[in-house]
């Protein structure tokens, strides 16, 4: 997901938030490592583009040990600073597993095999862009709350619940590892538009 508005924003409560269980997450000492320069350099890969097979197949179940998921997770983390985002799905960098990391607000939360419990019947009509639809946004409704569930990489389970830019990217994420992008929601191409990379932070997955 990606956020054409890179206007500063007033602070707010977070937008993501952990409700159950004390889940792994992208600490500060882990943001810093990943987020460093060389790190990122060494780590970080090409997002795929709309188009690619994994972008459009839904992902599997992981069965990694910790430690390849938390080198796996890494090199998300590096990809997702090089594109500039707040979220990345596993298949964005070219695997097809169910792993998504959700950091609005810096939440740093990694989910595997995450399922949307609930979602508001409240709804907004807001622009949403993808790191994987490259220089486009589009406009779509998402409901303005979402709650999550979900396990770390540790296999222990939790819940997280998200407002308005974070439940939009937690229901962003989950649909990457269902095979779908943000534009197959479209209601029309007509509600799809150019944006000019230079003047945009891209800000989500």
């Amino acid at each position: 997901m990606a956020d054409e508005d890179a206007t500063p924003e007033e602070p707010h409560q977070p937008r993501i938030r952990v409700t159950k269980g004390r889940p792994w997450r992208i600490d500060a000492s882990r943001r810093a490592k990943w987020s460093a320069e060389d790190f990122v350099k060494q780590h970080a890969v090409e997002i795929r583009q709309v188009g690619d097979p994994v972008l459009h197949t839904p992902a599997k179940h992981p069965k990694l040990s910790k430690p390849e998921l938390e080198a796996l997770v890494g090199r998300m983390f590096a990809s997702m600073v090089a594109a500039r985002g707040i979220g990345i799905a596993a298949p964005q960098i070219g695997v097809g597993l169910r792993i998504a990391i959700m950091d609005v607000d810096e939440a740093g939360v990694v989910a595997v095999d995450p399922v949307v419990d609930e979602v508001s019947e409240e709804v907004d009509r807001t622009s949403e862009g993808c790191l994987s639809v490259r220089g486009f946004y589009g406009m779509l409704e998402r409901p303005l709350g979402a709650r999550l569930s979900a396990v770390d990489i540790n296999g222990k389970r939790f819940a997280i619940e998200g407002d308005e830019l974070g439940a939009q990217c937690m229901l962003h994420e989950t649909g990457h590892l269902s095979g779908e992008l943000y534009v197959d929601r479209l209601a029309s191409r007509d509600d799809l538009h150019p944006v000019e990379l230079e003047d945009t932070e891209e800000v989500g997955a």
